[in-house]
């Protein structure tokens, strides 16, 4: 019950916001967790990353990311965060998570699989590395990471093949537990209506996925027009985990 995060920067000018805090609030809150590790190489800045860095029974664990895959030049880190979290469950397990999920059930039951994988898209065949849990040295785990042995600049231009068809492929060869796309992603990529206010059904999810890289306006702002607006509220109205309080001012979701 160890949940790992990833904030590599590298030379880019990717920000911490504040649905990120929320992200790693939602865990605290909802998932259970024994610890919360955020791997990141540079600090953030800002109100949400002030925030963030009070919360408690997280060890924020600054690393060196490399500029070099199989030895071509790293254009943005967060493909070296695919294959980063990839070593951290081969070596450590526990789950591994973007930044861009809001956690909402108790992950209690999942601990027990060998590795375990959300789905995206079962008729297209594939399955989605946002979120993911293994014990560790786990086959699936570590095949996944020889994958990206053959990894060149070529595959960043079909960066999702990585992402979700070769562990698709892997999940039938290497001993996995595939949950159905409710469990982690209730929200589809090409989901409209859950922006504007639409419910979603999330009777069976362990927690949501926001796409932030098809959102690049999200915040908590955006948020609170979402169908998780409420869900959002009971999640923040626990007794706080920060040293201050959060709270709700006209309409919005932000921190005091």
């Amino acid at each position: 019950m160890i949940f790992h995060f990833a904030y590599f920067r590298g030379k880019t000018d990717w920000k911490w916001l504040d649905f990120h805090t929320l992200c790693l609030q939602s865990c605290l809150a909802r998932a259970h967790p024994d610890k919360i590790v955020v791997h990141y190489d540079r600090e953030g800045e800002g109100e949400g990353w002030e925030a963030a860095r009070l919360l408690e029974n997280i060890e924020w664990r600054q690393v060196a990311a490399p500029d070099t895959i199989n030895g071509y030049p790293v254009i943005d880190q967060r493909l070296w965060a695919d294959i980063y979290r990839l070593r951290v469950l081969h070596e450590e397990g526990g789950f591994y998570c973007d930044l861009d999920f809001v956690f909402l059930k108790n992950f209690e039951p999942l601990r027990h699989a060998e590795a375990i994988i959300g789905t995206q898209c079962k008729q297209k065949k594939k399955l989605a590395c946002g979120l993911m849990g293994s014990v560790a040295g786990s086959a699936f785990i570590k095949a996944y990471l020889d994958a990206y042995k053959e990894w060149t600049p070529k595959e960043e231009k079909k960066v999702w093949t990585f992402a979700n068809v070769i562990p698709w492929k892997l999940s039938t060869e290497h001993p996995v537990t595939v949950l159905p796309r409710v469990a982690f992603y209730p929200v589809a990529w090409s989901n409209k209506s859950f922006w504007t206010g639409a419910v979603p059904k999330l009777k069976n999810a362990y927690a949501l996925h926001l796409w932030e890289t098809l959102h690049p306006e999200l915040n908590m702002e955006v948020l609170a027009k979402t169908g998780l607006a409420e869900e959002i509220r009971r999640i923040l109205n626990k007794p706080p985990l920060v040293a201050g309080t959060v709270s709700m001012t006209s309409g919005i979701l932000s921190f005091e």
